[in-house]
């Protein structure tokens, strides 16, 4: 098993929450957002180009798009450079109804649920749970992708909140 994507799914995870935070928490202004964002979109691009769980990652993005939140100048480089990245790794071949399953429950993840369903959105708890249906189908490679690529989010979230 190549650990390469799976590697490159965790500094992701990791690396867009650092955007996330200097956008969103800090509203920084240092120009390093802009060289991270481009990092976590070639990483990104790397992976929907070779990854053999590129659908979950193409789809994740797209429903980004769909949820409007490639909402600042770094994400949508971040976004921009994922996207061209795929002229040179290469298109993946798309199993449509798998793509169309991760768009919607990616979608899910960035709603806003309140009450007994709130742990699911504030989680991202539908793009994990899609993943662990497709252990079921032989793929595991899909769960352990979310899990690292989340995981790494959820680590600098928490290292985010330590920082002063």
């Amino acid at each position: 098993m190549d650990l390469l994507p799976f590697i490159l799914a965790f500094l992701a995870g990791f690396i867009v929450k650092a955007v996330d935070w200097l956008d969103d928490d800090r509203k920084s202004k240092n120009p390093i957002k802009y060289a991270l964002a481009a990092t976590y979109g070639l990483a990104i691009g790397y992976l929907i180009g070779t990854a053999t769980f590129s659908t979950l990652f193409l789809a994740a993005l797209v429903a980004q798009v769909f949820a409007r939140k490639v909402d600042t100048f770094a994400h949508q480089l971040g976004f921009l450079v994922a996207a061209v990245s795929l002229l040179g790794f290469g298109f993946p071949s798309l199993d449509l109804v798998v793509f169309v399953f991760f768009v919607a429950l990616a979608f899910c993840d960035e709603l806003k649920l309140v009450g007994a369903l709130k742990p699911l959105t504030d989680y991202r708890l539908f793009l994990k749970l899609g993943a662990l249906v497709m252990v079921a189908f032989g793929r595991l490679d899909y769960l352990i992708a979310i899990l690292l690529f989340d995981g790494a989010y959820m680590l600098f979230d928490l290292i985010g909140k330590r920082i002063k």
